[in-house]
């Protein structure tokens, strides 16, 4: 009785385990989408509303994401409250957020760093270097998106078969 509730309780763990990893994988494409939609709503405020980040800062305390929208709300407060820094705000911010996401390291400091890519007087230059990282973060999504099925499939088996495998082995 003891070892069937042990096979079971090993089994369920190692699903349990594989599904966290795809939920992982589902939930850094979810992040990728919102920076990329981030990053338009900047690339088009720069370009065609001639806002400033701060005031784009501001801005986006309205969008969907509770988590974004937290970030932006601190650091829209924090540049009103100092009245300059923002880009030692923004990455201070976003570092201490996207730490803890699933996501890979270049796409962590890619965002993080982005107003150190505004380097450009004019808007339409500050417009498309945030339209090239907006074009690569889409890449990087969509390369995500296609291996989502074949990866969910592996991690599934992989995860079964190991379950299986430490029955065997601790039987």
């Amino acid at each position: 009785m003891f070892k069937v509730i042990g096979i079971i309780c090993i089994l369920i763990g190692c699903v349990g385990w594989g599904n966290m990893r795809i939920r992982q994988e589902r939930e850094r494409i979810r992040h990728l989408h919102t920076m990329r939609h981030i990053l338009e709503r900047i690339r088009t405020e720069i370009a065609y509303g001639k806002h400033t980040l701060p005031e784009i800062c501001l801005m986006l305390t309205e969008i969907n994401d509770i988590c974004y929208r937290n970030c932006f709300q601190r650091i829209s407060e924090a540049s009103a409250a100092n009245g300059s820094g923002l880009p030692e705000l923004w990455k201070a911010e976003f570092q201490a957020f996207l730490k803890n996401q699933p996501l890979q390291e270049e796409e962590r400091e890619l965002f993080a760093r982005l107003p150190d890519r505004l380097g450009f007087q004019e808007e339409t230059g500050q417009a498309e270097s945030i339209g090239r990282l907006e074009a690569f973060l889409a890449q990087k999504a969509g390369q995500a998106e296609e291996g989502c099925e074949n990866k969910t499939k592996m991690i599934r088996s992989v995860s079964i078969l190991t379950g299986l495998l430490l029955t065997i082995w601790l039987l």
